[in-house]
């Protein structure tokens, strides 16, 4: 909860200094994620992909950089089975012993800098490095109980992307990877932003 109370008051004197610069700018980006669970399945259902969101604002420190802060929500992954199936984590092989889903859900709140370069007036291409606190939930269901953990930490965060505007509008792709405390969060993005 700390955490979150210090970002959050990070990103208001962020947007408070930001009022003040021209350029700033606000997004939306769909996200593609692919979660490394860490898991290997043999004979249980496992789903490490699925859709988030991430909403962002920006500032411009000069013409070839940017200062970014962003939330990111990954969606969820999922391993599921029946008595009898099996999953190997790590070097151990694993097997349920009745009807069950572990789901691990993440998301995180993140700084970049964001450094670009303008190909012409409408196009620019970008990179980003950044750190991000973030926080996963894993919950165990089952017929016989059920129990949720949660994780957090902070990491690093990179990536690339391409991005054309239209006035104020602007529409961008790109790739980021996500480090959570060694497990990867591949993340392909899509969004539109619009600047003051």
């Amino acid at each position: 909860m700390r955490k979150l109370l210090i970002t959050i008051l990070s990103i208001s004197f962020f947007l408070t200094q930001s009022l003040r610069a021209e350029g700033i700018y606000i997004g939306i980006d769909y996200l593609n994620n692919k979660i490394d669970t860490g898991v290997t399945n043999i004979s249980s259902n496992l789903d490490e992909k699925d859709t988030g969101y991430s909403l962002y604002a920006g500032m411009p420190i000069n013409e070839n950089l940017d200062i970014e802060v962003s939330y990111q929500d990954f969606g969820e992954a999922s391993l599921s089975g029946v008595s009898g199936n099996q999953f190997k984590y790590g070097s151990t092989t694993y097997q349920f012993t009745t009807t069950a889903t572990i789901a691990a859900e993440a998301n995180s709140y993140g700084i970049a800098a964001k450094p670009k370069y303008n190909i012409n007036d409408n196009i620019t291409v970008y990179g980003k490095l950044g750190i991000h606190s973030w926080e996963s939930t894993l919950s165990v269901n089952a017929a016989t109980g059920s129990a949720n953990v949660t994780e957090d930490g902070t990491d690093i965060f990179y990536g690339a992307g391409i991005q054309v505007a239209f006035n104020n509008l602007s529409a961008r792709v790109g790739y980021t990877i996500y480090d959570l405390d060694g497990e990867d969060v591949d993340s392909i993005n899509a969004g539109l932003a619009y600047k003051f």
